[in-house]
């Protein structure tokens, strides 16, 4: 079985050309099943159909999961559950592409099950990016004309690097000061959605779905592909950066928790994800894992799983 997998496309009017050729490029490939690991667009639903329709032309079975991207929001009050459990699988639908947060899909044999999954915190950068830097979080808030401002969190305290915690995470913002001036480092989902519960909530349900989806394939597959938006092992997001700003995004890259429940699946061949931005294949825990991220001398990931 031959797989196209891709990533992050990011789809707006700037990346339009860009996407357009990788969408060329997976239609030209004679693979049997295409894969996308969310962050089809830049900013929400409102282009997703525009960018799945890219892929019309191509032959063989469609298979996606979104991303946050996907999921964002412009106008409040923001309504991610619907937005992710409804509007955009009904867009996935009517596109030809199967999503499969909703549910599994066997082909052949094998099981293809997959959820954009989410952050918590765990991957996060202990090591502090700057000598002797310290920090404290900020959080988002919004004045009676809903116009986006930060503020300081109530109760926190400036702390060093090695000391925040999950809590401070939560607040998706940091601010620090270098040369005698203020930085700050947003996560911009706090900007654009709004699942009502903490992101560790968020990471354990959907971990939990996919835990339900794995029981539904498993005695009709020879052996899994798993497919995640967000990083699922632990050891493909553990490099150190020396740019705070990179640092503090460590912590939204995924969760090892997803990683945990693919492996209890004993058949588990590959698993697909994005949202790192670096495209790569390597083996963690005796499975291939593959960063299916378009950046933009990037082409299509190509992968043959043996007959």
């Amino acid at each position: 079985m031959k797989l196209v997998a891709i990533a992050d496309l990011h789809y707006e009017d700037e990346s339009r050309e860009r996407v357009e050729a990788v969408a060329r490029a997976v239609c030209e490939t004679d693979a049997d099943v295409l894969v996308i690991a969310g962050d089809c667009t830049a900013q929400g639903v409102g282009r997703l159909p525009e960018v799945l329709s890219l892929f019309e032309g191509f032959d063989g079975h469609r298979l996606m999961v979104p991303g946050n991207h996907d999921l964002w929001e412009d106008e409040l009050p923001f309504d991610t559950w619907r937005v992710y459990e409804e509007e955009i699988p009904g867009i996935a639908h009517r596109c030809g592409f199967h999503c499969l947060d909703g549910g599994p899909m066997v082909m052949n044999g094998t099981g293809f099950v997959g959820t954009m999954g989410w952050y918590d915190y765990g991957m996060r950068q202990t090591t502090p990016p700057l000598d002797e830097m310290t920090v404290a979080p900020i959080e988002v808030a919004r004045g009676e004309d809903q116009e986006v401002d930060f503020r300081a969190v109530s109760g926190a305290e400036e702390k060093g690097w090695e000391a925040l915690e999950e809590r401070d995470y939560a607040a998706n913002g940091l601010i620090w000061q270098t040369d005698e001036r203020p930085h700050i480092a947003v996560w911009n989902d706090a900007l654009h959605l709004d699942w009502g519960i903490d992101a560790p909530e968020v990471a354990s349900i959907l971990v939990e779905r996919l835990r339900k989806h794995l029981t539904e394939v498993a005695e009709a597959s020879d052996r899994v592909v798993g497919v995640t938006h967000f990083v699922p092992f632990a050891e493909l997001g553990n490099q150190d950066f020396e740019r705070p700003g990179r640092a503090f995004a460590r912590a939204y890259l995924g969760s090892a928790l997803l990683g945990e429940a693919l492996m209890e699946a004993p058949n588990l061949d590959l698993v697909i994800y994005g949202h790192r931005h670096r495209q790569q294949v390597r083996e963690v825990n005796g499975v291939v894992t593959a960063d299916a991220a378009i950046n933009s001398n990037d082409g299509p990931l190509l992968l043959t799983l043996p007959d």
